[in-house]
């Protein structure tokens, strides 16, 4: 049995996307068992799955700074590792892979495709991109682990979720009818529809579909306030930040009908989930490799860029609108999120 190591440390997102990929993995070679490196918060996403455990690194305590980087080293190298995968690229996997170099693990990097997504950005080639699940897939095949031809596994949900947590959304959801989740929060301003058409969106939902009941996700006290002041007043909404553990939300949205998201962690953990997903865009745009797995195309909802050249401006969205205006998402209605939605229900 030949044993594997995957880094992977953030952001939440991208690690839920390795999870196609070493799924397809072990589907394909019944000769390996997994270790995934990551935080301890997405321990969650990689669990009861067979030959696959997570190897928990909490970097801001016991692994913190450059001794940080060798005392993992020096515990991860004792369970002499085949193959070493360096699935995040950045300082402190490079300082591992160049340490594992000095054993007998092969180490190998997956491709962010940088220069690709610079030239998209830069509108000089405006062309759908390899995905970012696809990506990490391409190293196995490098690696001669997996065969070239081996196509991703679309099986959802990837994720496999405890029978206790199962029951607790079960018991929560229990005479709740059809429920629409709606994630209206992202790490950066340029993914994030403006709160007000989300609250046009949630009455035009209300309306026609009064017996549909609507659960809104966030993380943090600052979104727990802001969501209680975008659903004041609003029936048939309920606020679940701060309800659900990480685990519990899991469970909660496989069993939405629908999710309505900008370009988070959540909109990529409801596709993972096998549930319809209406994802809406700003300043980033799905051709960079990071829309919305196994999803229809046009449940992404954006400002073509034939109305809106200066689409997209930023990979992650962290770049200030150049125009001033964020006119790629205030472009947006809440009509046309709802015709969309109109298409699902």
């Amino acid at each position: 049995m030949k044993k594997i190591i995957v880094f992977r440390f953030s952001a939440m997102g991208d690690v839920a996307l390795v999870l196609p990929a070493l799924i397809t993995l072990l589907k394909n070679n019944e000769k390996i068992e997994i270790t995934v490196v990551t935080r301890p918060k997405f321990a969650v996403f990689f669990q009861n799955i067979d030959r696959l455990k997570v190897h928990e690194v909490d970097f801001e305590n016991q692994f913190k700074g450059i001794s940080g980087i060798f005392r993992l080293f020096s515990i991860l190298k004792n369970t002499k590792p085949n193959y070493v995968f360096d699935l995040h690229s950045n300082l402190r996997t490079l300082l591992l892979k160049s340490l594992f170099f000095f054993t007998k693990s092969k180490t190998f990097t997956f491709d962010k495709g940088r220069k690709e997504k610079s030239e998209l950005v830069k509108n000089r080639n405006f062309k759908p991109l390899k995905h970012t699940t696809e990506r990490y897939l391409d190293v196995f095949k490098r690696a001669k682990i997996l065969d070239q031809k081996v196509l991703l596994n679309t099986e959802t949900p990837a994720f496999k979720i405890s029978n206790s947590f199962e029951i607790k959304i079960s018991n929560f959801l229990r005479g709740k009818g059809k429920t629409i989740g709606i994630a209206p929060f992202a790490q950066h301003l340029g993914k994030i529809w403006p709160l007000e058409n989300y609250k046009k969106l949630i009455e035009l939902i209300n309306t026609h579909y009064p017996n549909v009941k609507i659960l809104l996700f966030g993380g943090g006290e600052k979104e727990k306030i802001a969501i209680d002041n975008l659903i004041l007043n609003t029936k048939n909404t309920e606020n679940l930040v701060g309800k659900f553990n990480l685990s519990e939300e899991l469970a909660l949205i496989s069993k939405l009908d629908l999710m309505i998201s900008g370009d988070s962690s959540n909109m990529h953990l409801a596709a993972l989930s096998g549930i319809p997903v209406i994802s809406i865009w700003g300043s980033t745009h799905e051709y960079a490799g990071f829309g919305a797995l196994f999803q229809n195309p046009e449940n992404s909802i954006q400002i073509p860029k034939e109305n809106l050249e200066c689409r997209p401006c930023s990979i992650y969205g962290n770049k200030p609108c150049a125009r001033k205006d964020y006119a790629c998402l205030n472009w947006i209605t809440p009509e046309m999120v709802f015709e969309r939605l109109k298409t699902i229900f």
